[in-house]
């Protein structure tokens, strides 16, 4: 999703490109542009765009030297919606003249750029003031953007306001973190503890907090001298490291609590939402879910803040999640409309991978050309509400068989097949296919 935020739609080609060609050998561009959905001309064109230096140094089985997640990075590292975030974090930068020198652009342009981004940034109800180059709204979810964009293209946080290095072990004591992370959780802990400091030296401080607070951080002689030290109001401080500790220990951004409030009406929500989707167990422990669900459902309520702000996973369909408001409406009916939006949209992506896909099994038994092999899956694809699993060869059960020859004898017959006729236009075929695969998932119930 943050592709589509920072990346013009040139760069997020560039990438899908990159992606594709990042084999060593003879590359079939006609093959990987059916594949891509690109026109040959469009993706020969931005093949032949990527920068030559990406070749240098590459791997023997790989024809670049960066990875795509690194290439990714890079890209969006560049991209201007980024540099202008980059440059909000920053402590020096107050003016917008200061940053369009930089960006070499002029302001109509960097307009027209940022309007992906400040509409994402608007459904979280933050604003970018370009006036003075800066973020505003609440401050617990900037902090959140800021900690998700920068670990997600792994910015060191330190270089932007370096007096950060100077704090981080002072403050990580309070939370017996150590300053260098010894496992992927105290990885992401530390960097949001690192997006903290940074904001608060730039003399941005959390106005309110949440509601659970198991752990008030009162101001003490230590607390005192470090506010002093750091040159912020002892109050303001203690306020910062209560939150500090209620978002580390209880938001499922960093990990699932252990501990929740014990709200028998939250309990019941988890199991309707379970029953009503028909949630699967075969991938995920039963108990595990439930759990998780319950904390997620007890710090969206108590914080007032989303567990999932985005997300790279795709969202159930409507449907599922018109049933995921019914369950919050049945189970917690008090609760003001704007939570239940809240926890609808959340608890979606939550159980998105959990909810039992139907899925389609499609055996191919061809002697084409690859060509016309991966442009018969994607037509597929794009037309079917199911999940398809696609085999080369004949195996059962199957709900589909296509081939470009006659079936051998011992084929059961009723499963459906079609056979592709080297006489028939491929666009014939594939009109012919699709009736036959739309009358399958008619019967399937899609």
């Amino acid at each position: 999703m943050l592709d589509n935020v920072f990346l013009t739609p040139q760069k997020q080609r560039e990438l899908k490109v990159f992606r594709a060609t990042n084999i060593s050998g003879d590359l079939n561009l006609a093959a990987l542009a059916e594949q891509d959905g690109m026109s040959y001309v469009e993706f020969y064109r931005t093949f032949r765009s990527l920068p030559n230096e990406l070749t240098a140094d590459a791997p023997p089985d790989q024809r670049y030297s960066l990875s795509a997640s690194a290439y990714r990075q890079q890209l969006i590292k560049q991209s201007v919606p980024y540099r202008i975030i980059y440059a909000t974090y920053k402590e020096n930068i107050t003016e917008l003249d200061q940053v369009l020198i930089e960006l070499s652009i002029s302001q109509s342009t960097l307009q027209r750029r940022l309007k992906n981004l400040k509409n994402f940034l608007a459904q979280r109800d933050i604003r970018l003031d370009l006036s003075r180059v800066r973020l505003h709204g609440d401050e617990r979810q900037i902090r959140l953007f800021y900690w998700y964009l920068f670990s997600d293209v792994a910015e060191d946080v330190g270089n932007l306001v370096p007096q950060i290095c100077q704090w981080l072990p002072t403050v990580s004591k309070y939370f017996n973190l150590p300053t260098n992370a010894q496992t992927p959780r105290q990885a992401i802990q530390l960097n949001y503890i690192q997006v903290t400091l940074g904001r608060i030296l730039s003399g941005f401080m959390v106005e309110k907090l949440g509601y659970i607070q198991v752990l008030e951080v009162t101001e003490t002689t230590a607390l005192k001298k470090f506010a002093q030290e750091m040159e912020v109001p002892e109050v303001g401080l203690a306020r910062e490291l209560t939150w500090l500790n209620e978002v580390l220990r209880h938001s499922p951004y960093f990990w699932s609590p252990a501990e929740i409030t014990d709200l028998p009406s939250i309990e019941g929500l988890s199991e309707r939402l379970i029953a009503v989707l028909q949630l699967t167990s075969s991938t995920h422990y039963f108990a595990g879910l439930v759990n998780y669900l319950n904390s997620c459902i007890n710090y969206v309520t108590t914080s007032d803040l989303p567990v999932v702000i985005w997300s790279l996973m795709t969202p159930p369909a409507s449907k599922q999640t018109s049933q995921i408001k019914q369950a919050i409406r049945l189970s917690l009916p008090l609760l003001p409309e704007r939570q239940v939006q809240l926890l609808t949209t959340n608890l979606a992506l939550i159980l998105a991978p959990f909810i039992e896909v139907q899925e389609l099994t499609i055996c191919l038994w061809l002697a084409v050309d690859p060509s016309i092999h991966n442009r018969i899956i994607n037509s597929l694809k794009a037309f079917s509400p199911f999940a398809l699993k696609i085999i080369d060869g004949l195996t059962y059960p199957a709900d589909l068989i296509i081939t470009s020859q006659a079936l051998p004898n011992d084929v059961m017959t009723e499963v459906p097949n079609y056979q592709w006729e080297n006489g028939k236009t491929i666009t014939k075929n594939l009109r012919d296919l699709l009736e036959l695969f739309y009358g399958i998932v008619e019967v399937k119930g899609g």
